[in-house]
């Protein structure tokens, strides 16, 4: 659809990338701002704390922790959906590489591929963690299973 849309690929695939890596974000953005406690609203009423203070003091620094996940979740879904765009438009990229190589039937190519496809995932994962415990002050939770 984005295609007929816009009728040249580069302009589609961005459409794609964004459309598809936006939800997430938004839906924990959201998610965020209505965990925010009630208390801290009311206290916040109770010392006539303007709006936007409220947002800034409040909302922001209570919210951050699901908006960074819903970042994590978009950029793993954006590099899934890069790669698979670079499949359909041909040219150049990781994506077209593996499909190139697959329909030469080289799959070491592939595999080596498929892995610098993770490695690059798992890189940019570390990089918004890192990015969160900057701006957060604390490290995300993690299991230990």
């Amino acid at each position: 659809m984005a295609l007929a849309i816009f009728n040249l690929a580069d302009p589609s695939a961005i459409f794609v990338i964004f459309i598809t890596s936006l939800w997430p974000t938004i839906i924990n953005t959201a998610l965020g701002v209505s965990s925010v406690s009630q208390d801290f609203i009311d206290v916040a009423r109770v010392l006539e704390m303007p709006r936007w203070r409220q947002i800034y003091k409040i909302i922001l620094p209570a919210s951050l922790p699901y908006i960074f996940t819903g970042l994590r979740i978009s950029v793993g879904i954006a590099w899934l959906v890069i790669v698979a765009v670079e499949m359909l438009t041909g040219g150049i990229g990781i994506g077209f590489f593996v499909w190139d190589e697959w329909s030469r039937l080289n799959l070491s190519s592939v595999f080596l591929a498929v892995l610098v496809i993770g490695l690059t995932g798992l890189l940019l994962d570390f990089a918004i963690v890192q990015i969160q415990a900057l701006v957060t002050h604390r490290r995300p939770a993690t299991s230990n299973s």
